[in-house]
């Protein structure tokens, strides 16, 4: 209001929209959509650490927040001291924004979050972040967002996406086409935008949507669809556990047979077993969400494991 300003009067016109991006960094990682989280408030840019669960739906937050794809990995570190802000995990879950979930504990704090976002691609709209319709980034659309249409993607174009997201193999559908499509991949490629292109303007077309499995399996069982739930995160498989093991029902283990196409879940229980490095995920993130995007890792070694049989062990 400090600006001149041609005064009118009431108008009948469209209201203004605008978007201002977030005081928000990564650091230290090799682009700036990986590395250390780092945000500003009050004029003053510090490290951000986090006091409760920080997941992958967590970190999707962050790089919602920078303009980057899917949150591919995330952890929590040990680093030199120095002053922080805290940021409240279940406020960014729930916002749109880190910088809205910001508080500052006036303390000193030596942890820091590494959040990993896939460059240029991601899926949005799906179940998790592992599914969804695919959008890209490029330089030539003036680094907005856009579809890309059905048949865009061979199988071999797909697993470099799937891959480059962090999450299991595509599950085959009749959107993936072996002729005419955009991205030539020969399989071997770290990035989708890596792939030969076909550059298109604008189209009109059905969008791609596209399902990846999740880094999941069940083992000790009979078939792949029973057995104890282990998972895949930053490259390493461990088993699962959780904490609210009172609220670890049917529902939760419906996550399980999902991300692994496996149909229904029949039984689930929290066992006793030997002591290792686990995962942990939180029970009512997966009851909404997938078993990858609920994962964290607190450092600790636990002996308890989930145990889930499901229906497709029959057919599987």
């Amino acid at each position: 209001m400090d600006c001149n300003r041609t005064r009118t009067g009431p108008e009948t016109c469209p209201t203004l929209n605008l978007t201002c991006k977030e005081p928000l960094r990564l650091v230290g990682g090799a682009s700036r959509c990986e590395g250390t989280v780092e945000a500003e408030l009050r004029g003053e840019w510090r490290r951000v650490v986090t006091y409760g669960l920080w997941d992958l739906e967590a970190a999707a937050a962050v790089c919602r927040g920078l303009d980057c794809g899917s949150a591919v990995s995330t952890e929590q570190r040990d680093g030199s001291e120095s002053k922080v802000w805290g940021v409240r995990t279940y406020c960014v879950k729930k916002s749109s924004a880190v910088r809205d979930c910001l508080l500052d504990g006036s303390s000193s704090d030596s942890r820091l979050l590494q959040v990993i976002c896939s460059d240029s691609v991601r899926l949005v709209g799906g179940r998790s972040l592992c599914s969804g319709s695919l959008q890209i980034q490029d330089q030539s659309l003036a680094q907005s967002w856009a579809g890309v249409c059905e048949g865009a993607l061979d199988r071999r174009g797909a697993e470099v996406l799937c891959r480059e997201l962090g999450c299991g193999a595509p599950l085959l559908q009749g959107a993936l086409s072996p002729l005419g499509q955009t991205f030539h991949c020969e399989g071997n490629e770290s990035k989708l935008m890596d792939c030969n292109r076909i550059r298109t303007g604008p189209e009109t077309c059905p969008t791609l949507n596209l399902t990846c499995k999740e880094p999941l399996r069940l083992v000790g069982g009979a078939s792949r669809c029973e057995g104890t739930v282990e998972a895949e995160l930053r490259g390493e498989w461990r088993r699962v556990m959780t904490y609210t093991s009172y609220s670890w029902d049917l529902e939760a283990a419906a996550a399980v047979c999902r991300g692994l196409d496996c149909g229904s879940p029949v039984s689930t229980e929290v066992r006793d077993g030997s002591d290792s490095k686990v995962w942990v995920v939180h029970t009512d993130c997966v009851k909404e969400s997938s078993v990858r995007d609920c994962l964290y890792d607190d450092g600790f070694s636990n002996s308890r494991l989930l145990q889930v049989i499901c229906s497709g062990h029959q057919g599987a």
